[in-house]
């Protein structure tokens, strides 16, 4: 069931995920169309969808502004937008973390840490700048494709590292959230993206896809027009009923990016080997973290991370000698 839109309102609209986003195009930047945005937010307005709106690094007009406040939104735009769009969740690069003099006067705010592999051992200092000033930071390592033992072994390093500073926030009334570190305990099941389930995109064309990255892999993949019948094949392999190797995990924070799948496995249904490995160092991040938590007397109310012997779901499914016959039951 559609929970909300995503709405990329320019083809240089920040990214926010896995996905790079695509610059101006010869002539100007490639906005979406007027009508194609009333058309979104009419959708939107008719289904009950809140509605994420992507934000390039400029204004848009005052059209566009009438048009996204007349439907109960977010928007999502480059932390150098900062002050034309108050209340944004802020998207930051690694290559770019602001500095003291950038951050000041921000409180409460909620951001996205872009982050890659070059950049892995700038994380913890970055987050350390971010944290206290953030209601919630989400870090997303851009560049999964390639990642090896140096970068889980870095990433593992980054998170033990920033976990003091986390652990001393806590303290606060209003400790802020750390996706990779405070989301594992807190949950009890997969809260996983969801494209094409609980969301669909529109583009800066004005037509539908599962998200994001889809567009700017290929426009032609598009799902259809808006009001339009949505066509989705295969749709089941979206749901994790249908994701054999994911329904055996409990790497409960794990995105599960159905666009990395396609990209890195051909599967929608079927994660890479750098995902699983990524996510599973963030969940025994998060089970020290918990377990560090506990000793300072706080965590009251918290699942249990159990301790387990593997680093990649599959490898759980091997060792149990699983066969492909096996994995169509479950």
């Amino acid at each position: 069931m559609l929970k909300y839109l995503l709405v990329v309102l320019a083809r240089d609209a920040t990214s926010f995920c896995h996905y790079e986003a695509g610059g101006r195009r010869r002539g100007g930047a490639d906005l979406i169309p007027l009508d194609r945005l009333e058309a979104a937010v009419l959708f939107a307005l008719k289904n009950n969808l809140k509605v994420n709106f992507l934000y390039p690094g400029r204004r848009l007009g005052r059209a566009y502004d009438k048009l996204v406040e007349s439907v109960d939104h977010v928007k999502i735009a480059p932390f150098a937008a900062r002050s034309s769009h108050p209340g944004a969740i802020l998207v930051v690069e690694s290559s770019a973390v602001p500095g003291a003099a950038d951050l000041a006067g921000l409180r409460g705010e909620n951001f996205i840490l872009r982050l890659r592999r070059a950049d892995l051992p700038l994380l913890a200092a970055a987050l350390k700048r971010l944290l206290p000033r953030a209601k919630r930071v989400n870090v997303v390592l851009a560049d999964v494709a390639g990642c090896g033992e140096a970068e889980y072994a870095e990433y593992r390093r980054q998170l033990e590292k920033i976990m003091p500073e986390v652990l001393k926030l806590s303290a606060r009334p209003d400790p802020p959230e750390l996706n990779v570190l405070t989301d594992r305990p807190a949950l009890g099941r997969m809260n996983n993206c969801e494209a094409g389930l609980a969301h669909l995109t529109v583009g800066p064309n004005g037509r539908l896809y599962l998200c994001p990255a889809f567009f700017y892999a290929d426009p032609r993949q598009s799902l259809g027009e808006i009001g339009g019948e949505i066509a989705i094949g295969n749709r089941r392999l979206l749901e994790l009923k249908y994701a054999p190797i994911c329904r055996i995990c409990d790497a409960y924070q794990c995105r599960r990016c159905v666009f990395l799948n396609r990209a890195l496995t051909l599967e929608l249904n079927t994660p890479s080997a750098e995902q699983c490995r990524l996510a599973h160092v963030e969940r025994e991040a998060s089970r020290l973290y918990l377990g560090r938590l506990r000793e300072s007397g706080a965590g009251e109310g918290l699942a249990d991370i159990p301790e387990i012997a593997y680093q990649d779901p599959f490898d759980a499914a091997v060792e149990k000698k699983m066969s492909i016959a096996d994995f169509k039951k479950l």
